[in-house]
């Protein structure tokens, strides 16, 4: 009975708690309306939302606007409203988190440590549906650091670069020209005189008194008479001033000087004026990158907005362009190239931008006497007509037959037909034979391997059809990242003459002989880092003398920086290694012509040839070395007569070591292939393959990168 009466008195606590909190938040809310009604009475609230935007009306009160504002509903009544689907709202989901995380990505770029920081700038440069706007807010918040890395991503989008201040300003072309004159007088002054070429070309382009004559030619003209004028102040003269100023970067001390003087905004208004000109594009990316070796200037070369303009420069199909804008970008990039600089002269031909690949091999390109490393390594022009089962001339005459009974458009139908027809036979059997390459040897020594053929399979006949129609204007650039993954490719560019009559420099010492060359560039290839890993030299004609030299030299200093040590392979494209019957010369031509000193030292039998040759057959004892040479058997036709020249004979180009070809190109040619089908290509490919160790490719998709950096995001 006890139990129970307890039971009854907490059933009757409960439900007077119940009715208590009830009442009591019903009088608690009841209060609060009261107040609110009070505050509302006194105080004017609205004040408290004036930072809100208030919708503004004016009201008209005029007969002659009411037929406009029904017209104006009737319009807006007839549109259609529509509805939004599923997908589109994931769309525009999708846009809105691409945007939210772009500025997530770039504060892990700016702040997290060096692996996350690129990563993330992957991730942001593979970011879709981003608004111009969102560009441009991004990139008012990258920093010169930031600003550099993304630069270097592939195929990354100019909009994240910011225009150069004032870059919608005009300036006349007198102002720019005068303001070029003062940055060269100044130059001049900074250098204390002491450069020749500057100093003359002031005197010759800018005489004393040419300020003088501007008066008084003003004086005349106002009276109504003219004086003739010896300066022409036009875009020739300030063309030919950014020659001289690309002349005087080239000299590394004084290329920093073009910054001090404040010249980095003032070649972006030359850069404006000369947006079409591609040779003066050429002289100002040289410019910047001679100014580029000196990283202390990066944060005044982004805030002059050239880092914009070399993004957009580096991806021009013009290699004269695209390579001085790599190299300043790989200059620039302390974070990836802190003890690699590339120097002038010395230009990174790939990788152009960063990569995750491990670079195994470094390739190394020379050129030959008055060659460059964008005139030798061209692809050469065909003159034959292309391989294919079915005869091109059958089928070309069959249609020619019936040319007068069928229209145009027939016409165009009938050679789809029978290009299809030829695909279609090719595919069917052309994997069952085997191809000879072009360019096949006609004779070569008991040591040689090849490959002198492939299957109708095999990579480079399926790419044959895609180089005849895409020509390249540098194989090494463009053939080998693509055949060959985890390579660097360098190409080295060298001044020679054929005649001492030729005009030099002073100031640049006129490093002309073999020895002082091979100072010189291992000087400057260490600086690009060739020695810390394995490397392969291809050469041409006299490059491969160079090459010789570099290595005997450091082969005798001991090898300290391990060149002769990590190098695994020399390919040779004519290299007279006995000299050469450019240099056989009369002694009445000599009197004339006056042969440069290289063309001296390339004489046939020279003993200091012979003598560098014996030192390199000792060297390779030491430092075992894979050796392919290629010989030229066609003579070339040289001056405007088209007279026959053998430059380079077989028993010169034969170094009497390694694999030894003769192949029916000429001098020129040699180092040229006709396309990834040619043996010489294909030969130096099998080198490289031969010192790769094959990697399997793990490629990662920007949403699976986006996941991973998800933990550091959010």
């Amino acid at each position: 009975m006890g139990i129970q009466t307890y039971k009854k008195y907490i059933e009757y606590i409960k439900s007077t708690g119940i009715s208590i909190v009830v009442v009591g938040g019903c009088w608690f809310l009841y209060q609060l309306r009261q107040v609110s009604q009070i505050l509302q009475s006194s105080v004017p609230t609205n004040v408290l939302n004036m930072e809100q935007p208030q919708s503004q009306y004016i009201y008209v009160d005029d007969p002659r606007f009411k037929d406009m504002f029904r017209k104006i509903e009737n319009l807006q009544s007839s549109v259609e409203k529509q509805s939004l689907s599923f997908s589109h709202i994931i769309m525009k989901w999708w846009k809105s988190f691409n945007r939210s995380i772009a500025y997530k990505l770039l504060y892990m770029a700016q702040h997290g440590n060096e692996w996350e920081s690129i990563r993330a700038l992957y991730t942001l440069n593979s970011l879709k549906h981003l608004k111009d706007w969102h560009y441009q807010h991004i990139a008012q918040m990258l920093d010169a650091k930031t600003a550099i890395s993304l630069a270097r991503m592939p195929n990354v989008n100019s909009r994240f670069f910011l225009k150069p201040p004032y870059y919608y300003m005009q300036h006349k072309l007198h102002d720019v020209i005068e303001k070029v004159h003062q940055l060269l007088v100044y130059l001049s002054s900074l250098c204390k005189n002491t450069h020749p070429c500057l100093i003359q070309f002031l005197n010759k382009k800018f005489k004393d008194t040419y300020s003088e004559s501007l008066i008084l030619d003003h004086d005349l003209t106002s009276i109504g008479l003219t004086a003739s004028t010896t300066i022409v102040w036009d875009e020739e003269l300030l063309q030919s001033c950014v020659q001289a100023l690309c002349h005087h970067s080239c000299l590394e001390q004084y290329s920093k000087d073009i910054v001090d003087a404040g010249g980095l905004p003032l070649l972006m208004i030359i850069k404006k004026i000369f947006h079409d000109n591609i040779n003066v594009c050429i002289l100002l990316a040289k410019i910047i990158s001679n100014i580029s070796l000196h990283s202390e200037y990066l944060k005044d070369i982004f805030q002059a907005g050239w880092i914009g303009t070399l993004v957009e420069w580096s991806q021009s199909s013009d290699i004269r362009l695209s390579a001085p804008a790599g190299r300043a970008l790989a200059n620039l990039d302390m974070d990836e190239n802190k003890y690699v600089k590339y120097p002038r002269r010395i230009y990174l031909l790939h990788p152009l931008h960063k990569t995750k690949a491990n670079i195994q091999l470094d390739v190394v390109f020379l050129h030959g006497l008055l060659g460059g490393v964008f005139i030798t390594w061209r692809q050469r022009d065909l003159n034959t007509p292309a391989i294919g089962v079915i005869d091109p001339l059958t089928i070309q005459d069959g249609i020619n037959t019936f040319s007068s009974l069928i229209d145009d458009q027939s016409q165009e139908f009938l050679k789809d037909l029978a290009y299809d027809l030829t695909k279609h036979e090719w595919d069917r059997v052309g994997q069952d034979f085997e191809i000879i390459l072009d360019d096949c040897p006609q004779n070569n020594n008991l040591k040689t391997s090849g490959p002198f053929s492939c299957s109708g399979d095999d990579a480079c006949m399926k790419k044959f059809q895609h180089d005849s129609q895409h020509r390249t204007q540098c194989w090494p650039k463009d053939w080998l990242p693509e055949d060959v993954p985890s390579l660097r490719v360098i190409g080295v560019n060298y001044d020679t003459n054929l005649s001492m009559w030729t005009p030099s420099c002073p100031i640049e010492g006129a490093k002309t002989t073999m020895s002082e060359r091979s100072k010189e560039y291992v000087k400057k290839l260490l600086t690009a880092g060739v020695g810390k890993r394995p490397a392969i030299w291809v050469c041409h004609s006299m490059g491969g003398l160079l090459v010789k030299k570099m290595l005997v030299d450091e082969w005798k200093n001991g090898d300290k920086n391990d060149i002769c040590k990590n190098t695994r392979a020399i390919i040779f494209y004519s290299t007279p290694h006995l000299g050469s019957r450019v240099a056989a010369l009369k002694q009445t031509t000599q009197m004339v012509v006056w042969p440069s000193v290289e063309v001296q030292e390339l004489r046939e039998e020279s003993p200091q040839l012979l003598q560098l040759h014996n030192e390199f057959l000792d060297m390779l004892k030491e430092y075992p070395m894979e050796i392919v040479s290629f010989s030229e058997i066609k003579s070339t036709h040289v001056t405007p007569l088209k007279v026959p020249f053998q430059f380079v004979t077989p028993i010169s180009a034969d170094p009497g070591v390694g694999e030894f070809y003769e192949i029916a190109q000429d001098h020129l040619s040699i180092c040229k292939p006709a396309n990834r089908h040619s043996f010489l290509y294909q030969k130096l490919l099998s080198v490289l393959k031969h010192h790769i160790t094959p990697i399997e490719k793990t490629s990662v998709s920007p949403v699976m990168e986006l996941l991973s950096l998800s933990s550091k995001l959010f």
